[in-house]
């Protein structure tokens, strides 16, 4: 489990994956003063804490707690979580059932994911063998064998955030190993709802006001220069992704620039964040 400045539901998370797992490591990504009763509770809870020194990103934590899951050397897979992610009881069972039905038609999963977050169903990649595959996950409740591991490598730290879980899926998808959707699902937040206005005016709709969904200003600059990099390694042989994900993009950006207040932080970090790219810019945001 990674976290950044928790809150105390964190310690609750924590006690659910205590319960389904042989281990639990939680990454401090460099929290800082202030948070030490925290993790001080999670380690008391039975959990193992590692510390990062400063914040480094979510795909240098992922990368230090799965370091320290794999020093025993009898694990066979690893759980990554988000310290505001609720899994239920059997949810891990679920997952593993997954695998293992996979693996009797054929399918040798790297990722196994659940079928449906918070109620909805995540995509679906088709079948292969009467097995459920899923398209990319995110990275939240995501099941990753040691085997993919040691073919995969390391999640890519330099991208710090966004993107990080796409290209993890992306690099198993060329090395042989699809994504599979087990019968499960969990809690997960997946941004911020504010009430859309045009010209400071709410727009009404049956059921009452609009809202949009969006994610904090200085998010935008990692969503758009990673969707840079990202894109250039993979084009070529995903050039269908390439073209939704920009499309995903772009048209949420249209929407939340038309709808949602914060316009100019906004676009101004998704222009950095374009130009960073363009670049070939990685790492911490300058500044940041």
């Amino acid at each position: 489990m990674t976290a950044f400045r928790p809150s105390p539901q964190i310690l609750e998370n924590v006690h659910a994956l205590l319960a389904q797992t042989a281990t639990v490591i939680v990454v401090d990504d460099g929290s800082g003063p202030g948070f030490e009763s925290i993790f001080a509770d999670i380690a008391a809870a039975g959990a193992d804490v590692v510390a990062l020194p400063v914040n480094s990103g979510i795909g240098a934590a992922l990368n230090a707690g799965v370091h320290q899951a794999r020093k025993n050397s009898d694990i066979t897979h690893v759980l990554t979580v988000d310290q505001d992610s609720t899994l239920p009881p059997g949810y891990v069972e679920s997952l593993l059932a997954a695998e293992t039905g996979a693996r009797a038609k054929g399918v040798v999963p790297g990722l196994i994911g659940p079928a449906r977050i918070h109620g909805n169903p995540v995509l679906s990649g088709g079948t292969l063998n009467g097995v459920l595959l899923g398209k990319e996950p995110i990275q939240s409740g995501l099941l990753v064998s040691v085997e993919a591991l040691n073919t995969l490598g390391d999640f890519r730290a330099e991208l710090f955030i966004d993107l990080v879980d796409t290209e993890f899926y992306l690099r198993a998808l060329d090395a042989g190993f699809p994504t599979v959707l087990a019968d499960a699902e969990f809690d997960h937040s997946l941004g911020t709802f504010v009430e859309a206005r045009i010209f400071g005016l709410p727009v009404p709709r049956p059921g009452g006001r609009l809202k949009v969904r969006i994610a904090a200003s200085w998010r935008y600059y990692y969503i758009f220069r990673n969707r840079i990099l990202v894109s250039r390694v993979y084009a070529a042989r995903h050039p269908a992704w390439v073209a939704a994900g920009w499309w995903a993009d772009l048209r949420h950006l249209a929407v939340v620039t038309a709808l949602a207040p914060g316009r100019r932080a906004r676009l101004a970090s998704v222009l950095t964040g374009l130009t960073d790219g363009l670049r070939g810019r990685t790492g911490k945001k300058p500044g940041a």
